[in-house]
């Protein structure tokens, strides 16, 4: 496989990262001052956790469709509608910060909007990726454009609280929407093999044919199946370890000292950090294979992070080995459906990856609030690393087995 450095000399993914990578600060920008506004706004940690629920529900209902509209019109002018209209969202809500309007109505819509217009645009980024890189290299751009916004999330918080702290937290908006403008300058200069132009019109007939031909395609490619289903099935458990579970950790660590959740997260974002770079190097094509490596060290990590209320030195080592399965999940899924998924049908299959996930982390957020997040800590860490290593070592199974027919018939 080529050096990464040859992608740097490609000027199309260099624009999509550079595209990426303002975007990403943008979002960093948006996420901070929206949350502290509404904590000084609300005291309220109800309505904070509220606020992730717009975005899902966008995307369960959009996800579907904005596949098939990536498959079929140009990625580079769905992106730029994209940003464009995240814009003017973001516009909006600096100006009901500047006003001093606390309505929290008001911020689960931009929410919504914002989710919207998310669901189009990651679709189209994915087709966007396969159309401007040689396929020997998607798996290292994939894991660059990772690296890039895991680097962000980690460096970005304290950038951000710097300038939070001399100008007042509405500017923060502002500055979003001037991110995202420079984002769409590049993504406007882009030139991709697919041409740039809307179909007239598409009817409802036709966005049910084109969405029942990727389900078709997925039911046929078992290999991809099988690293859409391993690829988000942990989430079914992930996200309440890591929403719940990691606060309750740093409370019972340091009775409530907010410090301590920081650095867990910290050290998580390390881990991530570690897994994107190792992901730049890897040439492998065993996708399946790697997301269960991948899930395995989030086994290993809640199984440390089980035995961490005892021992700090503990819990930040679990949350960084957890970090570094992250990376190995992702960034495989992502370039298993733009390698193994027909032309026409990478951004409904993308699209339905994002549905699967979002179900599995709705789902597992619904059992947190009514179930395991009632659980003592240590056993919901527990259960969640048993739960990954019996849904890894079972994918192993499934694995080896396919790789033995594949051996078998190749032979024959």
């Amino acid at each position: 496989m080529d050096s990464p450095s040859s992608l740097w000399k490609n000027g199309s993914f260099l624009k999509l990262w550079l595209a990426q990578l303002m975007a990403n600060i943008g979002d960093q920008c948006y996420s901070f001052a929206l949350l502290w506004y509404l904590l000084q706004a609300t005291k309220s940690g109800t309505v904070l956790s509220l606020l992730a629920i717009p975005e899902m529900v966008a995307g369960l209902l959009f996800f579907l469709i904005s596949g098939v509209l990536a498959d079929r019109y140009s990625p580079r002018l769905l992106m730029v509608v994209a940003i464009l209209s995240r814009i003017a969202v973001v516009i909006v809500v600096g100006f009901l910060t500047v006003m001093g309007i606390e309505q929290f109505s008001y911020f689960l819509i931009a929410q919504f909007g914002l989710g919207l217009f998310s669901s189009l645009f990651q679709p189209a980024r994915t087709v966007a990726i396969k159309s401007a890189v040689p396929v020997d290299q998607l798996g290292q751009a994939n894991a660059i454009l990772d690296t890039t916004m895991r680097t962000v999330r980690i460096i970005a918080p304290m950038t951000i609280g710097l300038v939070a702290s001399f100008l007042p937290l509405s500017t923060l908006f502002f500055i979003n929407a001037g991110s995202y403008l420079i984002s769409v300058f590049f993504l406007h200069a882009l030139r991709l093999s697919k041409t740039d132009h809307f179909p007239v019109k598409m009817t409802p007939r036709q966005y049910i044919r084109d969405i029942t031909s990727g389900v078709q395609e997925l039911k046929r490619n078992r290999t991809l199946l099988l690293v859409l289903l391993f690829g988000n099935m942990g989430f079914l458990i992930w996200q309440v370890t890591y929403t719940v579970g990691y606060p309750f950790l740093a409370e019972r660590m340091q009775q409530g000292n907010g410090s301590i959740l920081a650095i867990l997260f910290g050290f998580y974002g390390i881990g991530n950090l570690l897994g994107s770079l190792y992901m730049t190097r890897t040439s492998s094509t065993r996708y399946l294979f790697l997301i269960l490596i991948g899930w395995s060290f989030q086994a290993c990590g809640s199984f440390l992070l089980m035995m961490g209320g005892s021992a700090s030195w503990t819990a930040f080592l679990g949350a960084a080995v957890s970090g570094i399965g992250g990376p190995l999940i992702g960034i495989p899924t992502v370039t298993a459906i733009q390698m193994k998924a027909s032309s026409n049908s990478t951004g409904k299959i993308f699209a339905i990856n994002l549905l699967v996930l979002t179900f599995f982390s709705t789902l597992s957020s619904s059992l947190g609030a009514i179930w395991l997040g009632k659980w003592p800590v240590e056993q919901l860490f527990l259960v969640s690393g048993l739960f990954l290593a019996v849904m890894s070592f079972t994918g192993f199974l499934i694995e080896k087995r396919a790789l033995t027919k594949q051996h078998q018939s190749s032979s024959a």
